[in-house]
């Protein structure tokens, strides 16, 4: 599967998708925190309340008031026992002692109970559930927050007013001198409580016990506002940094297409060197990549221009020695000699011979390059320039026959003509050289934009996976049976023609498989606008 460099950030970029997941886990620990910090404030509140009980025994001893929640008037009453049949109408009762020491706890968030051994509550402060609920800002990220977030509810069921206590753990610990802690949920299990009860001691028996209970929906709102900001922060990085790294990744695609386009454009389709790669200035790998490709070409046009005229230059300094040794052996032939050397005079004849053909042939296509650049371009009929070179070809080959039918309309080429005419040169020559049998077809229409030529012979079919290859230098696929040096340039020289004209060339088997046929295609110059 193949990823841009933008989708390999983004898929970098899921990492981070792991942050939700931490902020949940951030959320869990905070909350167990709180509820741990909450457990010791209320044990420590049971325990402040509890010492300032001990040792009263008044407080469980002497006649009771039976105190109305409402803020009603209070009654005397004979002693407890028979206030507690009342209590059951929600009132506390309490001595004037345990009255004042429980005034000042009226307005403290837990609900405070002064319990006897008999689980009867002799005093109450406080409720459990809050008078104003903290409020929650609400946004689009409410449906996310309520899947992974329970909301504190303050719409519960509890056993708030009753007389006596239920036989919890936590009370019948304290009841037995043990400091205690419990957690429980409401009758209705919409909320969670938090208890701690402390003894009170009076002298060495414990005569009750302080019960404080708070529930968790503070822990949980707080709780909750952490997680809320956290995860919020965490939405708006993540928002930030796939647009930048979106942004950044699609600049630093954009500078690798365009480097990847200015060196494909340096090179043609020959393996010339065009011209020098623009360096970059940018002081980063990429802008090192650049500079590194610009140093590569540039010795590969030095390369590639000292390969080019190698082939002069050698032309050049064989060309005298070649003529001495060619005048050396006219001079051997001319003067009597004995017979015997004459058939040696003849080889070395015809070795010179096949040397200098293969000279010429190094040449040929560095000079008709030369021509390409030197040559003034025109317009000319390709029809016409066809046409009088297969006139030629009847008579420079007359043991092999031309099939040859004029298109019947001009087609017009903005080119060199003669040097058009030589790349059909070495087609013909191409196509005679493997003809076994039958007639040289060639063929000229128009197609669409482009004026298309084909040559084809009969003869064998092409080598296996030489079809690509034909038109490189020095790739030849004839026999090399001791006749006419064959260099492999021939078709070469087609496709520099061909491309210098702005066209293309392939060669495939013919359809009935009787031989090759190589397609050329020019484009036709643009109509001329008459004014």
């Amino acid at each position: 599967m193949h990823l841009g460099i933008r989708a390999q950030l983004l898929l970098v970029l899921t990492v981070f998708l792991a942050l939700p997941w931490l902020g949940v886990e951030y959320a869990r620990e905070l909350e167990q925190v709180l509820r741990d910090a909450q457990e010791r404030t209320l044990a420590g509140t049971a325990q402040a309340v509890a010492i300032a009980l001990h040792d009263r025994p008044r407080l469980f001893d002497a006649p009771v008031r039976l105190v109305a929640p409402s803020g009603g008037a209070p009654q005397d009453l004979v002693d407890a026992a028979a206030a507690r049949p009342m209590l059951s109408a929600g009132a506390a009762v309490a001595a004037p002692e345990l009255e004042e020491i429980l005034q000042g706890l009226t307005r403290t968030t837990a609900r405070i109970r002064v319990v006897d051994r008999d689980l009867s509550i002799l005093a109450h402060a406080g409720s459990l559930r809050r008078s104003q609920a903290d409020p929650q800002a609400r946004s689009f990220l409410d449906p996310v927050f309520s899947l992974v977030l329970s909301r504190p509810n303050e719409d519960f069921v509890d056993d708030d007013g009753s007389g006596t206590v239920p036989a919890r753990r936590e009370i019948l610990s304290a009841l037995d001198g043990i400091p205690a802690t419990g957690r429980r949920s409401t009758a209705d299990a919409r909320a969670v409580v938090v208890a701690a009860a402390y003894p009170i001691w009076v002298g060495d028996r414990v005569r009750g016990a302080v019960l404080v209970e708070e529930t968790t929906n503070a822990v949980l709102a707080a709780r909750n506002r952490a997680f809320e900001r956290l995860f919020t922060i965490v939405v708006a990085i993540l928002l930030v940094g796939s647009i930048a790294l979106t942004l950044y990744a699609g600049w630093l695609a954009s500078r690798i297409r365009r480097l990847a386009r200015d060196a494909e454009a340096a090179i043609d389709r020959d393996g010339r060197v065009l011209g020098p790669l623009p360096g970059s200035g940018a002081r980063d790998e990429i802008g090192d990549l650049a500079r590194s490709y610009s140093g590569v070409l540039a010795r590969l046009a030095g390369y590639a221009s000292y390969q080019e005229k190698l082939a002069s230059r050698l032309s050049h300094e064989l060309r005298t020695p070649l003529a001495v040794v060619r005048s050396s052996l006219d001079n051997l032939s001319a003067s009597p000699g004995p017979p015997e050397l004459r058939p040696y005079i003849d080889r070395a004849g015809e070795g010179l011979d096949r040397l200098s053909a293969i000279l010429a042939r190094m040449t040929e296509a560095a000079r008709l390059e030369q021509a390409l650049g030197d040559a003034e371009r025109e317009r000319f009929d390709f029809a016409q320039v066809v046409s009088g070179c297969v006139e030629g070809y009847r008579i420079a080959y007359p043991r092999r026959p031309f099939a040859f039918a004029p298109p019947g309309e001009a087609l017009p080429v903005d080119g060199a003509p003669e040097i058009v005419a030589q790349m059909l040169d070495k087609l013909v020559e191409n196509a005679v050289d493997f003809a076994t049998a039958g007639a040289i077809e060639i063929g000229l229409a128009r197609e669409g934009e482009y004026a298309r030529l084909s040559v084809a012979n009969q003869g064998p079919p092409l080598p296996e996976g030489a079809g690509g290859r034909l038109f490189d230098p020095m790739v030849s696929v004839r026999p090399q049976d001791g006749g006419a040096p064959h260099l492999g340039l021939g078709l070469s020289i087609v496709r520099i023609v061909v491309t210098r004209h702005g066209g293309d060339v392939r060669a495939e088997d013919r359809i009935d498989g009787k031989g090759v046929v190589v397609t050329v295609r020019l484009p036709l110059a643009a109509p001329r606008v008459v004014l």
